[in-house]
């Protein structure tokens, strides 16, 4: 078996040992970026075609995972899952650690109040990265961006509202990996992207209907900095009947109020918000 050999030829010489000791790392951090590529619950092979390993090294891998409570296995359908060890080490994050906990109480509010899924999203590396969800008990179960779980920058609400305020050179960055379509309705060409995200600048939120789930809306809004620097953003979604009514998105209000507490919290002893973002919280505003 290859993991033998491999054993075998880092037992020969201390460098080699070393190499391979990252090459198992490496190996574990594929394992388990394969729940938000592909699904929060997979089976064997799901994880080992998405880790791109073969099925024994994948079983090994996730067998340490279970044992030390990262991943957690179901016995009736046969899928793993990421463990509640996942968790601890998201809230642990330090620049991020203070949005979330400040932002928690206020957006779970904010989703009891309109019956909705609510995100906190951050930019990272070319795409939108859920760092948290609140739920309610009308709420629409979203299983398609788990917290940790990655959406490119042309799909959904939250995604164009972080593209439409990043540097004009990230954006062009961005865009200059290609666009991804997940629905017909999913917006591809660059300039039609780039004309939404100047009217997501001009009115201070932006509106996704089916573009990435058919039958799903969204509504964002960004969070900044006090310098105008963005931050994060935070959306709501549910049934497009739920989140758009008259062809105007519902809840703005709600949003707004839910952005201005978060601000007022983690912004307390700072400067108000200067140069574009207090252009945009003005917008924001009404």
């Amino acid at each position: 078996m290859d993991t033998e050999q491999d054993d075998n030829q880092g037992a020969e010489q201390g460098t080699e040992k070393n190499g391979l000791s990252v090459r198992a790392v490496s190996r574990a951090l594929a394992v388990l970026r394969s729940f938000y590529q592909e699904g929060p619950t997979l089976t064997l092979t799901e994880v080992a075609s998405a880790a791109k390993l073969d099925k024994g090294t994948a079983r090994r891998i996730l067998l340490t995972l279970v044992q030390d409570g990262f991943a957690a296995f179901d016995a009736q359908s046969q899928k793993y899952s990421l463990g509640l060890e996942i968790l601890k080490l998201a809230g642990a994050v330090p620049e991020r650690r203070d949005l979330r906990q400040i932002a928690s109480t206020i957006l779970s509010r904010l989703a009891k109040t309109t019956g909705s899924t609510v995100f906190l999203s951050v930019y990272h590396d070319g795409s939108a990265v859920c760092l948290d969800q609140f739920h309610s008990d009308r709420s629409v179960e979203v299983r398609w961006w788990i917290v940790g779980g990655q959406l490119p920058m042309n799909c959904g609400a939250a995604p164009r509202v972080l593209l439409a305020y990043l540097p004009e050179a990230e954006v062009d960055r961005v865009l200059s990996r290609g666009t991804t379509r997940l629905t017909p309705h999913t917006t591809t060409d660059p300039r039609q992207l780039a004309k939404e995200l100047e009217e997501v600048r001009q009115r201070g939120w932006s509106v996704a209907v089916d573009d990435v789930i058919e039958g799903l809306a969204a509504i964002a809004m960004p969070l900044f900095e006090p310098d105008g620097r963005l931050i994060a953003a935070v959306s709501l979604t549910g049934l497009t009947p739920h989140i758009v009514r008259n062809g105007q998105p519902n809840f703005l209000d709600d949003m707004r109020d839910a952005v201005r507490e978060i601000s007022a919290n983690l912004y307390s002893l700072s400067a108000p918000p200067l140069h574009r973002a207090a252009r945009a919280q003005s917008v924001i505003g009404g």
